[in-house]
């Protein structure tokens, strides 16, 4: 049977409904590939993703790499004018109906045992009663800490070095993905996980304890980007594909699980978050020297 293979960077379960939406809309099944940002990125410029016919969401601040963007093809054919001029490439290689939004993950029960208000920002955890009980993703691995690091720096400039360096010295434990910070949070490895809405959502929906909020210092969204591989000999079926994720019905999706929708209405909670785009162009070309003044701050190595 004929399929659609798709390449994400998604979290599993938004994956899921999405890919059950686009076989219901263009009746092709699609298989899946799904890898964090920085693997997917990896996998593409060194040709080991195997062959794919749709990028299914990841992070702009990776896509905006020329290298990449040459491997997705010019969709013409496609009708993006529900968006606003800025989620759509300038070239029409890429578009983005959704975003990221950066996240604390917290049981307020556990805080209040401790004697701990729950942390509404990145400088409410700048103190010794949060020692070793941080749990971070790696912004070199993980798109949501690379999120939270750009929505720092966009917040406070060259400032968010010296926020970072007191959380650095409460040793935080580091992962390589959004979901291992909850996961720290619910097994009481820590009291704030750091992530992102979509993983908090779900997180926050299976545990009802658990809390999150968008850091009121960190209020930003990165745009998610979607596009068809230039190489795919399916691009009638991929672009039908890609025209569903600006429907009424991809954005439900979006918007439960914790997205801005863009150019429509986000939830009520990120509705009031005040949230703006992250400057993904700047983002994007200073990742490489952010991370590695990150990585020497909190004393690890990029790793896979």
């Amino acid at each position: 049977m004929d399929e659609l293979i798709a390449i994400s960077s998604m979290e599993h379960a938004e994956l899921a409904e999405f890919v059950a939406g686009i076989r219901a809309h263009t009746g092709v099944p699609v298989r899946l590939s799904r890898w964090s940002t920085s693997e997917l990125i990896e996998r593409v410029l060194q040709g080991t993703a195997g062959e794919w016919d749709l990028l299914l969401g990841t992070a702009a601040t990776a896509l905006l790499d020329p290298a990449l963007a040459s491997h997705l093809r010019v969709l013409d054919a496609l009708d993006c004018s529900v968006l606003p001029s800025q989620a759509v490439a300038t070239d029409r290689r890429w578009f983005s109906p959704s975003g990221f939004v950066p996240a604390f993950c917290y049981d307020p029960t556990v805080l209040a045992a401790q004697g701990l208000a729950s942390p509404l920002s990145w400088e409410a955890l700048c103190t010794p009663a949060w020692s070793q009980r941080i749990a971070l993703p790696d912004p070199g691995r993980s798109g949501a800490g690379y999120l939270h690091l750009s929505a720092l720096l966009e917040q406070y400039g060259d400032g968010a070095w010296e926020l970072l360096a007191h959380v650095a010295q409460l040793r935080p434990s580091i992962s390589g993905s959004s979901t291992a910070p909850i996961d720290a949070v619910l097994e009481g490895r820590a009291w704030v996980g750091v992530s992102v809405s979509t993983a908090a959502t779900r997180a926050a929906a299976q545990h009802p304890s658990l809390h999150w909020c968008v850091p009121a210092d960190a209020r930003r969204y990165e745009f998610e980007v979607f596009g068809c591989s230039a190489a795919s000999l399916k691009t009638v079926e991929a672009i039908q594909a890609l025209g569903w994720m600006l429907s009424p019905d991809a954005a439900a999706i979006s918007r439960r699980y914790g997205k801005v929708v863009v150019g429509g209405v986000s939830s009520d909670t990120l509705a009031t978050a005040d949230l703006t785009a992250l400057h993904a162009l700047d983002a994007g070309n200073a990742k490489a020297a952010r991370c590695a003044r990150w990585h020497t701050m909190f004393d690890t190595r990029p790793g896979p």
